[in-house]
């Protein structure tokens, strides 16, 4: 049967064709090679999230990674996980097809309600990523307490958007890729009347259909961002956007039962990831509708002061579906988490539809410039009020519909009945953050402080179990900084950072399932050099030491468990490299390595002190090239790898995910052809096509996963601009 487009494809993929055919116009004509403008290096930008400083990042004591969202288009890439494949701090957290994507950072999982920012204001991560309108993803490592207030002290991740461009941008794109995927996008910038007003619009509609078998979807995306340059000290911005998908979830596996005795202990061979679990009769998709924007005066006070005031919104509407595979009850004895040593597996019928996370922040900084003596000062004062709710349907379905085997599913019936309650959740942050670099000479010092109150308020759907408090902190970041010579920079600091944690909405396991748990304080020591030179190389070297508490477990007569705030804590130690050789114009070498040491200090059993953290590598790397070929103007090449070591999969580290490598080549050439700047680019992943299991995260309830690597697949893309 015809696979067809879907009608808001349809007008997207005939302007793509009516670009190229333009291009064409004229056969005789000899095309021009286009030489395109790199962006500038990560190191020599500025921070699109609030810092403590207009300075660079070689300049800036933080710990930092830009990934340009232009290089990662040009690749392809159309997920959160193949985005962080470059950045070896970062992995997943459970990220697959159909589902909302996670990051650990430094072998802490981010929280997907604090740990996130949208051009510097804070958003949940409860909706798949859209590249589309996106110039960089930041990723801002360690104890953020000074710029984010609160959350995982792994890092701070800030999706940068793209600005309106000075000269007009027409763009037209249409990709084809894997078992037919179809994406096709526009890109439309510039500015009117004499520059004053500014606006970048970015739309896209994609076609899904991915490696995985039967987890096909749809996607469709807009966006705005405008600017009005009332006079030359004030600037007004409003932007938006809006993204809408549909598809079929892709579950994990687990480990197997070998021995029937409950437990699995077994990894299986890698099993193909083209096989979907998700595939009863009765499968629906995960759809998630998902809309943000802000609206900003930015206001210059004099020559050394300025102003911004913002605020923001984010509404998602979520309908979380599939038939979910998760422990074993066909063998010898009940299994959980795992499969049995046949690969036999139980299936629950989830359902948790019109799920809805609000988001409303209010902020207001003030930033400038004094002296005092020798001693230059540069200061930052900021107030932040955000609120984040979480509104559920009165129940979830959660029910067990029978076993299948993972190589000869069966229909199994369906059960949609929503027999478990849910936990309605709201969190108030408010904020009062101040800070000072003084630079005298080659040396700095900087301060900051942020009051952080936390309003935290859950209850079960019925009325039961409320539970409200409040919490008050005082963070503290300080540093040391030295820069002895130009384009080097060392420096020595230190944050605190505080942390919430709620129980999980399983009924069946915790006693105190849904409540919210009191925050934590955690505290990163970190040491830190930069270097970048003229002709373009670069290095940069920190070493850290992060420790964080947690909640843990404490067995109940009945069976299940009392979590406690602050019962477990681990320590995460480790050094990250980062390295770029530049060969002039032609040959560009990047390099990333971190070597990470990440231990269980303290826990109820005490069998896990002293326990590597599940699912964090020792020693994660990555190597990228990309080559200008002198021969063939317009033509560049592009070759990346990356390596992942062993992976501790359980608590007492007695299996571990084996040693991985992946290898991705791409190329792209660019021409002028009657007026129009043409792009046709190429790619495949995973070259090799070799098999792995690329993560083994452990759920906050305890459930373990394995997640399959991707197979090799290819895409072609081409592009019209003017």
């Amino acid at each position: 049967m015809a696979h067809r487009l879907p009608h808001f494809i349809r007008p997207a993929l005939a302007l793509a064709g009516c670009g190229a055919a333009l291009a064409q116009s004229d056969p005789t004509a000899l095309p021009q090679v286009v030489v395109e403008r790199a962006a500038p290096p990560a190191e020599l930008r500025r921070l699109g999230i609030a810092s403590l400083s207009d300075a660079p990042l070689v300049e800036t004591p933080l710990a930092a990674g830009v990934i340009d969202a232009e290089q990662l288009r040009s690749r392809g890439v159309q997920s959160l996980t193949q985005a962080i494949r470059e950045e070896p701090s970062a992995a997943d957290a459970y990220n697959t097809f159909g589902y909302v994507e996670s990051l650990v950072v430094r072998g802490f999982r981010l929280d997907n309600m604090l740990n996130y920012r949208r051009d510097g204001m804070p958003v949940s991560n409860h909706t798949p990523l859209a590249l589309e309108n996106l110039e960089s993803i930041e990723i801002v490592k360690g104890v953020a307490g000074v710029l984010g207030g609160s959350g995982s002290p792994g890092g701070l991740v800030n999706y940068r958007l793209e600005r309106p461009t000075e000269v007009p941008l027409r763009m037209l794109l249409a990709e084809v890729s894997e078992r037919g995927s179809v994406l096709a996008q526009g890109d439309f910038g510039g500015r009117l009347g004499g520059g004053a007003f500014g606006y970048r619009i970015n739309v896209a509609a994609a076609e899904r259909r991915p490696y995985p078998q039967d987890a096909d979807g749809r996607r469709g995306f807009v966006s705005g961002y405008f600017d009005w340059r009332v006079n030359e000290g004030t600037t007004l911005v409003a932007e938006f956007d809006y993204q809408a998908l549909r598809q079929i979830s892709v579950p994990g596996y687990g480990l197997l039962d070998g021995d029937g005795d409950g437990v699995a202990e077994t990894l299986p061979p890698p099993i193909s990831p083209r096989i979907n679990l998700n595939t009863q009769p009765w499968s629906a998709p995960f759809e998630s509708r998902a809309a943000a924007g802000s609206l900003r005066w930015l206001q210059q006070l004099g020559r050394d002061w300025r102003f911004a005031l913002q605020a923001g919104g984010q509404r998602i509407r979520t309908d979380d579906r599939i038939a979910f595979p998760d422990g074993c009850s066909s063998g010898p004895a009940y299994v959980y988490p795992g499969l049995c040593g046949n690969y036999d597996v139980d299936i629950y019928d989830f359902r948790s539809d019109d799920e809805r996370r609000r988001t409303g922040t209010f902020d207001a900084q003030l930033a400038g410039a004094a002296a005092t003596g020798a001693v230059t000062h540069e200061l930052r004062f900021g107030a932040r009020r955000t609120r984040y709710t979480e509104r559920f349907p009165p129940g979830q379905a959660f029910n067990y519909v029978g076993t299948i085997n993972v190589f000869a599913p069966v229909v199994l019936p369906e059960d949609p009945t929503p027999a478990t309650l849910n936990t309605q959740s709201d969190l108030t942050s408010s904020e009062l953050s101040a800070s000072d670099v003084l630079r005298a000479g080659p040396a700095s010092l900087w301060l900051g402080a942020r009051w952080v109150r936390l309003e935290r308020a859950s209850v079960r759907s019925d009325g039961s179990e409320a539970t409200a408090f409040d919490q008050d902190f005082v963070l503290p970041w300080l540093a040391l900084g030295w820069q002895s010579w130009a384009g080097g920079f060392a420096y020595l600091s230190f944050g605190r950072g505080v942390e919430i944690e709620s129980v999980p909405n399983r009924s069946d396991q915790f006693v105190n399932y849904g409540m919210a748990l009191p925050a934590l304080e955690s505290e990163q020591v970190e040491l830190g050099f930069k270097q970048v030179w003229s002709a373009g190389h670069a290095l940069s070297l920190a070493l850290f030491s992060i420790d964080k508490p947690y909640g843990d477990d404490l067995p109940q007569p009945d069976g299940r468990l009392l979590r406690v705030a602050g019962a477990k804590q681990s320590r995460h130690r480790g050094l990250e490299a980062n390295g770029r050789l530049a060969t002039g114009r032609w040959l560009r070498l990047d390099a990333r390595a971190a070597w990470i040491d990440a231990k269980t200090t303290r826990a109820v059993d005490p069998a896990e002190v002293g326990r590597r953290t599940t699912n964090v590598a020792r020693f994660a790397a990555s190597l990228g090239a990309a080559w200008t070929v002198a021969a063939v103007p317009g033509l560049e090449a592009t070759s990346f790898v990356n390596y992942s070591g062993r992976k501790p999969v359980t608590a007492d580290n007695a299996v571990e995910l084996p040693s991985y490598w992946q290898w991705d080549i791409a190329a792209s050439y660019r021409w002028l052809w009657s007026g129009s700047r043409m792009t046709l680019a190429a790619g495949i992943d995973n070259v090799t096509d070799r098999g792995y299991w690329r993560e083994a995260p452990t759920q906050y309830w305890g459930g373990t996963y394995l997640i399959a690597a991707q197979p090799r697949t290819a895409r072609l893309s081409i592009a019209a601009s003017w």
